[in-house]
């Protein structure tokens, strides 16, 4: 999949197909700005990721993606299972829609498609050259020029590393694998999406059902050296489940903070796992891509591709809507992963309500930033202030 002959100069090149990449292509191209999108890998590509799109993030989409939509979990599950903490929130509306990441971010790259971005597969950024007011990308398909680059190539972001970026982030191992099971285990988990603590220090397993199979996970917050098989193999072992036939696993990063040194250098703009923007607390980070996508989107086109203009709109928003709902989820991170005991008993005590909050909040019916303008609503996520 290509646009009409490479050696072009654009308006905006960017960087990465996925959900963040796919989004700013899409609402530039939207507004007639001559956009391409540059892929490392065939399109469509396979993704690790569970898969869950939070109701938050549906609502950020600009097109229906009903067509891939695998299964519609209505009551989300939290389980602390050495302690015998069970919690679980229903609603009228879908809480998490599952789908398969391939699936998903191709419909919004043929989205953008459609909008007028060209699109360029199987063509690598080995390099970012800047100029004064030109960006000279070198691929593996030859040069590409651009006025502005938006990076949303990833947790390992080249452009990133080619643009002068230090690594500031803290990156967490995760693992998943899409499993047949048999149809009673399946029945055993379709209504809900999982998420279960307690059986390994510093992280936490998921269970995501799609239409026919399971998304199983687990990731650790600990920086040292983890064995996610070996967590895996626990987790599979105390939920009993026990797959049709082995399955491939899929190791991972996910940013759980952002980088701390701008968001935008020059005339490149980060986005998405590139600049680090997921929830520390789940590592749900799809709502954060699309957002991050479309506010480097309205950056270039609100500052009219005037650099200083656009680096002064972008950080701004960035700060205003991704930063301020990042705070909140390190403070209870720490709390969840670094406490675990002070967590359990919270929980004990308070659980069904930081749940409910949270669901609140994942169904963008809330948000951190309204929780955060009052010092006391930190506590009221786990109703100790009445």
């Amino acid at each position: 999949m290509t646009g009409s002959g490479f050696h072009k100069t654009y308006d905006v090149a960017v960087v990465g197909s996925g959900p963040a990449g796919a989004m700013a292509a899409f609402c530039l191209a939207k507004k007639g700005v001559r956009v391409a999108v540059l892929e490392k890998s065939s399109l469509p590509r396979y993704k690790p990721c569970g898969g869950g799109i939070v109701r938050k993030a549906m609502q950020f989409l600009p097109i229906d993606v009903s067509e891939i939509i695998e299964r519609e979990c209505y009551r989300v599950e939290l389980n602390f299972i050495p302690h015998h903490l069970h919690f679980s929130v229903k609603r009228k509306q879908p809480i998490v829609s599952m789908t398969m990441r391939d699936k998903f971010d191709y419909r919004l790259v043929l989205a953008a498609t459609a909008a007028g971005a060209d699109i360029f597969s199987k063509c690598r950024v080995v390099d970012v050259v800047s100029k004064v007011d030109m960006i000279d990308l070198m691929t593996s398909k030859g040069p590409l020029h651009a006025r502005f680059v938006v990076g949303a190539d990833g947790v390992l972001s080249s452009v990133a590393k080619k643009s002068g970026w230090q690594e500031t982030r803290s990156l967490i191992p995760a693992i998943e694998s899409e499993m047949l099971v048999s149809q009673e285990e399946m029945d055993r988990f379709r209504h809900s999406a999982r998420f279960d603590f307690g059986l390994f220090s510093g992280g936490y397993g998921w269970v995501f059902p799609k239409k026919a199979h399971l998304s199983v996970g687990v990731l650790s917050m600990r920086k040292n050296r983890v064995r996610l098989n070996d967590m895996m193999g626990n987790y599979l072992k105390a939920l009993g489940i026990d797959p049709l036939k082995k399955s491939k696993r899929y190791g991972y990063l996910i940013p759980v903070t952002p980088r701390n040194d701008a968001f935008m250098k020059g005339r490149v703009l980060l986005a998405g796992d590139a600049a680090g923007f997921a929830n520390p607390i789940t590592g749900e980070g799809i709502s954060f891509a699309l957002l991050s996508g479309q506010t480097a989107a309205h950056a270039l086109l609100d500052g009219a591709f005037q650099e200083s203009r656009v680096k002064n709109i972008f950080e701004a928003e960035i700060k205003k809507k991704i930063l301020s709902e990042l705070h909140l989820p390190h403070i209870f991170a720490k709390l969840i992963y670094r406490s675990p005991r002070l967590f359990r008993l919270l929980f004990r005590l308070h659980g069904q309500k930081f749940v409910e909050n949270i669901t609140d909040i994942e169904m963008g019916e809330t948000t951190y930033r309204r929780l955060a303008t009052d010092p006391l609503n930190y506590l009221q996520l786990f109703r100790l202030w009445d």
